[in-house]
């Protein structure tokens, strides 16, 4: 469990036990430094500023400038109280209006060189699986299955699950600031506009309503600023002692309705408003108030943890081996009827291939974990046969993009679709063009040695081969036995055509017997 200090000037060494979790939310951004020790985790630091992102899109979907740069140069400050800490030991993530902004990717260049970190993008689902992650480990193990409800400025999370285990992901387009721009402009607030919102909340969460229900809950959880400032208010104005209840949010609806606006009503008596959560308060309540109707909510604990504790927790278990990734991998592979003893194979030489590269050519793994990708993308090659041989490359690589793949980003699921598609045949060079220019060098090598180790098992026999890799510059030369070489006519032959594919891309492939 997290436990808070209120020390804000606590003096950062260079220190492997520091981490910290970025999260680049839709209204706010946040950020939070902890420290582990043993078994134990304290944070030591925290930071959050009120950007609002999702106000700042424009009616064509851009950033405007000054959303931009608000956001900019909150992460350049973020980015201060990050020099010292390990880079894979600080995760940032973008969430729903960076899924959306059509200039999101103008964004993204410029804030990663100011924070001085890579931001991932994450899906919908995967910003749930962080958060009940997060919630849950402040919760006390008692084995309940809990609903948890997660208000975000352009989305809602809705999760089923215990003990660390989910059971249901959901992620709706609705959000406190989305629905308050939509239906509160003004910040003027009538039973008219009430009513519609609600309603409008509703038909979006209809869909989800069915699947939630029919998983059965012990408790309801919120989690989020939106929630904290309903449970808040509603403990201040001594309406409950905490806990969140519909008829207790009606009558705070029915006040807002009396008054006319949120301001009217806090200069009434209406207590418990922070002045920063003033114009996205009504989307908030508007949505739980909806969630509580559709899913027959009788009451609501909040919880202090969310997506950047998830962050924390997610990346302490990627540093100790247990990263959902793999599993994710796993599990596509066995829905989609992968040969997973074949990948395995693939995988084994490409990383040994990759092993060799490094010998002699500088690559740095730094953000993206090189032998992992690889590994990964030979594991998924093929999920692409399942629909059909013919073109199964851009199968595969339609496949791993937009599958919902646990504890992946979308510029991880891009780079292994960009790998995938590119494993064989023609090479596609505007595939990598996507990238900055120092990750196409690493994805484009990368993409070699996978093409070769497929190359190397066509035969798809349980063989190991014996060969090494030299590299000079953009020079392949691979080292086999003479005799495996000749026993294997077909194989020389792919791969003297696999050397004229290296010469359109500027690298040069060369085969020599040992």
């Amino acid at each position: 469990m997290l436990n808070k200090t209120t020390n804000k000037h606590y003096n950062l060494e260079a220190d492997k036990s520091l981490y910290a979790a970025i999260d680049l939310g839709s209204n706010s951004f946040h950020l939070i430094i902890i420290r582990k020790q043993e078994q134990s985790t304290q944070v030591i630091d925290s930071h959050k500023e009120m950007i609002r992102l999702r106000s700042g899109l424009d009616k064509n979907g851009y950033l405007t400038e000054k959303a931009f740069t608000s956001g900019i140069e909150c992460l350049a400050k973020f980015g201060q109280l990050l020099n010292n800490i390990p880079s894979s030991q600080v995760r940032a993530v973008g969430t729903n209006t960076l899924r959306n902004a059509k200039n999101s990717h103008d964004f993204l260049a410029q804030a990663q060189e100011h924070l001085g970190h890579d931001i991932d993008v994450i899906s919908g689902e995967e910003e749930a699986r962080l958060i009940f992650l997060g919630v849950s480990h402040g919760l006390p193990n008692n084995h309940k299955q809990h609903l948890i409800i997660d208000i975000g400025g352009g989305s809602t999370e809705f999760i089923i699950g215990k003990d660390f285990k989910h059971k249901h992901l959901s992620s709706t387009e609705m959000g406190c600031v989305s629905i308050s721009q939509l239906f509160f402009e003004g910040c003027e607030i009538s039973n008219s506009s009430l009513t519609k919102a609600t309603n409008y909340c509703r038909r979006i969460l209809k869909p989800h309503s069915y699947k939630l229900i029919k998983k059965n809950w012990d408790d309801a959880i919120g989690a989020s600023g939106s929630i904290k400032s309903i449970g808040n208010m509603l403990k201040e104005n001594n309406i409950t002692n905490g806990e969140i209840t519909l008829d207790g949010m009606l009558n705070i609806q029915k006040t807002l309705i009396k008054a006319g606006s949120i301001e009217k009503a806090i200069n009434q008596g209406l207590k418990a408003l922070k002045e920063e959560r003033i114009p996205v308060f009504i989307g908030g309540l508007i949505i739980l108030i909806a969630a509580f109707q559709e899913l027959k909510i009788s009451k609501m604990l909040v919880s202090d943890h969310a997506l950047r504790e998830g962050l924390i927790y997610d990346n302490l278990g990627r540093l100790n081996q247990k990263d959902v990734r793999e599993s994710s991998v796993t599990a596509l592979q066995t829905k989609l009827r992968a040969d997973d003893k074949h990948a395995a194979k693939i995988a084994t030489t490409a990383k040994n291939l990759l092993d060799d590269f490094k010998k002699t050519e500088k690559l740095k793994d730094q953000h993206l974990p090189l032998s992992q990708l690889l590994s990964w993308a030979a594991k998924l090659h093929e999920v692409g046969m399942s629909l059909s041989y013919k073109r199964y490359r851009q199968h595969s690589a339609y496949l791993v993009k937009n599958s919902e793949l646990a504890g992946f980003s979308q510029q991880e699921q891009q780079i292994l679709a960009t790998i995938v598609q590119n494993h064989q045949g023609k090479f596609n060079n505007l595939a990598f063009e996507h990238f900055s220019k120092k990750q196409q060098i690493k994805l484009i090598t990368l993409t070699l040695i996978l093409r070769i180790a497929v190359l190397l098992h066509r035969n798809r026999k349980n063989n190991n081969i014996d060969l090494h890799l030299k590299t000079d510059k953009q020079t392949f030369t691979l080292f086999f036995n003479q005799q495996w070489l000749d026993s294997h006519p077909l194989t020389c032959e792919d791969l003297e055509a696999e050397a004229k594919q290296f010469e359109k891309l500027g690298f040069k492939l060369y085969i020599k017997a040992i």
